[in-house]
């Protein structure tokens, strides 16, 4: 009898400050939407000044 064997994979995030988002994050979601056209795969808003990082897998 076999046994199946499950690899984890984990991917890294890695983060990028948007360049084309303006003014203060308060949504996620705009972040993102920002983001999306930036090539990236989503965003959020991080930090104590409330900026749009965009996020990808790396």
């Amino acid at each position: 009898m076999q046994g199946s064997v499950r690899l984890a994979v984990a991917t890294r995030e890695c983060h990028s400050q948007s360049h084309r988002f303006k003014g203060p994050c308060v949504r996620d979601a705009n972040c993102a939407t920002v983001c999306l056209t930036e090539g990236f795969t989503g965003g959020k808003c991080e930090g104590f000044r409330s900026r749009c990082f965009c996020i990808k897998s790396c």
